[in-house]
């Protein structure tokens, strides 16, 4: 429609946990294969989790399992996300030949309050903000 705006891109967000999975996996690729490396590495999984925040249905969807919840292939791990409108909310980063599922499982109650309110407070931030009218 002329006028409008164009569509934000969608987003991802990380839980603490997925942030503080990426910094592990680029101590640890640093410290086996150099900075160039681990810094293409870790590029490579931002650029899975912009694709899966654009298209979060080219998804291997985890239906039946303890928790449904959503996972992407990058490069040796697996993105594990959950899907919102305005994107994804990216749940942790794991290596591939670890048991997802356990480890899903054994996320804590403190894990899952936190991803709560991430969803609540992107549906917030989401929402447009509404004038007062002038007094």
């Amino acid at each position: 429609m002329a006028g409008s705006a164009p569509p934000e891109p969608a987003a991802f967000y990380l839980t603490r946990t997925a942030a503080l999975d990426l910094r592990g996996i680029h101590a640890r690729s640093r410290r086996e294969w150099g900075e160039a490396v681990a810094e293409r590495y870790i590029a490579d999984l931002y650029a899975a989790m912009r694709q899966a925040a654009q298209n979060p249905a080219a998804d291997r969807l985890r239906q039946g399992r303890s928790l449904p919840f959503s996972m992407v292939p990058a490069r040796q791990h697996f993105i594990i996300y959950d899907r919102l409108p305005q994107g994804v909310v990216v749940l942790t980063v794991q290596h591939q030949v670890r048991d997802i599922e356990t480890l899903i499982a054994s996320l804590t109650p403190a894990f899952h309050a936190e991803l709560q309110r991430l969803r609540q407070s992107i549906q917030v931030s989401a929402q447009p903000a509404q004038r007062k009218p002038p007094t």
